[in-house]
C-alpha cells in the first residue's frame, strides 16, 4: 500500500481488482471512487486520500461485494474454454472475431495465456502483455482505436498473412522437383529428423495450415462495410498459423536430404508471437494517436 501515492496508481490498482465485472458497473464505480478520491485530496492532500480508503484490493473486495455476482458473457467475464481435457483448455466453437479479441488482445484481463482460439491448448493475450510491458495502459485501447487506424496500414495488415502463405506455396513449388519421395515429418530433441512422410502429405497439411484459413476468411473480412476491428484482428490471427506453416516448410525442404533445423523451431515460434504482437500493437498506436489528436482539437475548439 505504501508504494501506492497518487490517485491514477490507486484507481488503477482497484481496476485490477475489478476484472471480470460488468464494463458499465465497473466503470461507474471507479468514477465514483475518482471523483471521490479527489474531493478529498482537496481537503486533506493526495496522500491522504489514498491512505483513507485503505488497501486498493479489499476496496475492490467491497466493491464486487455490493455488486454481487450477475452472470456475465464471455466478453465480460473473460474468455472461458468450452471444457478441459487432462487440465488443459479446449475450444472447437470457432473463433469469432469478439473471440479472437478476447483472446489476442484483451487489456483489461491481466492473463497472457487464454484459452486456444481453436484447438487444445493456450494462446497469448499480447493485449496484456503489453500492459506488464508499460507500453500501453488497461484502458488505451478501444474499439474506436481500431476504426482510426489509416485504411492503408489496414490494407498492409490484411496483405501480411496472404504473402506468408503464398511464399510457402512458392517455395513449395520451386524445390518440388528436387525432392525425394519421402521428406521430414517430424524432428526429435537433436534437432535432426526422427519420422518420415510422403511429401504429397507432408506439404498438402503444412500448406492447408496457411492457406485454408485464409481461403476461408477473407471473403468474408473483404465484404464492403467490414468494421475496421474485424479485419485487424482477422489479419492477426491469420498470420500466426501462416508463419508457422511458411517456417516448418523452410525446415523440411532444408532437411529433405539430410540436416537437423529441428533446432531452429524455436525461432519460428519466436517469429509467430512476435510478428502477431507488432500487428496489432503498432497499428492500435496510430489509431490511438488519431484519437488523442482528435480530443485536443475538440478540446480547444470547445475553449475558443
Amino acid at each position: 500500500m505504501s508504494s501506492i501515492t497518487t490517485i491514477d496508481a490507486y484507481v488503477a490498482a482497484v481496476r485490477t481488482g475489478l476484472t471480470g465485472l460488468r464494463a458499465s458497473d465497473r466503470d461507474e464505480a471507479l468514477a465514483e471512487l475518482e471523483s471521490l478520491l479527489h474531493e478529498v485530496a482537496e481537503r486533506a492532500g493526495t496522500a491522504a486520500a489514498v491512505a483513507a480508503l485503505g488497501d486498493p484490493g479489499e476496496y475492490a473486495a467491497g466493491i464486487r461485494e455490493a455488486l454481487g455476482t450477475a452472470p456475465l458473457s464471455e466478453a465480460e467475464a473473460g474468455p472461458q474454454p468450452q471444457g478441459r481435457l487432462l487440465g488443459m483448455p479446449y475450444d472447437f466453437r470457432g473463433a469469432s472475431v469478439d473471440r479472437i479479441g478476447n483472446r489476442l488482445w484483451n487489456t483489461e484481463d491481466p492473463r497472457i495465456f487464454m484459452p486456444r482460439l481453436f484447438g487444445l491448448g493456450w494462446t497469448v493475450n499480447f493485449g496484456a502483455l503489453a500492459v506488464k510491458l508499460h507500453l500501453i495502459r488497461p484502458d488505451d485501447t478501444g474499439d474506436e482505436s481500431f476504426e482510426r487506424i489509416p485504411a492503408a496500414t489496414i490494407g498492409v495488415l490484411l496483405a501480411v498473412p496472404l504473402v506468408i502463405a503464398l511464399a510457402a506455396v512458392v517455395l513449395v513449388a520451386l524445390a518440388w522437383a528436387e525432392l525425394p519421395a519421402e521428406v521430414p515429418f517430424h524432428w526429435g530433441v537433436s534437432g535432426a529428423p526422427d519420422d518420415w512422410a510422403s511429401k504429397q502429405l507432408a506439404f498438402g497439411l503444412l500448406l492447408a495450415l496457411g492457406v485454408v484459413p485464409i481461403a476461408i476468411t477473407y471473403p468474408r473480412i473483404l465484404r464492403r462495410g467490414t468494421p475496421a476491428r474485424s479485419r485487424v484482428l482477422s489479419a492477426v490471427a491469420l498470420a500466426l498459423p501462416a508463419v508457422l506453416s511458411l517456417g516448418v516448410v523452410m525446415m523440411t525442404i532444408a532437411d529433405a536430404d539430410g540436416g537437423s533445423s529441428g533446432n531452429k523451431v524455436l525461432f519460428i515460434l519466436l517469429a509467430a508471437l512476435v510478428l502477431p504482437f507488432l500487428m496489432l500493437y503498432i497499428p492500435l498506436r496510430f489509431g490511438l494517436r488519431a484519437e488523442w489528436r482528435e480530443s485536443r482539437v475538440y478540446d480547444q475548439g470547445g475553449r475558443t
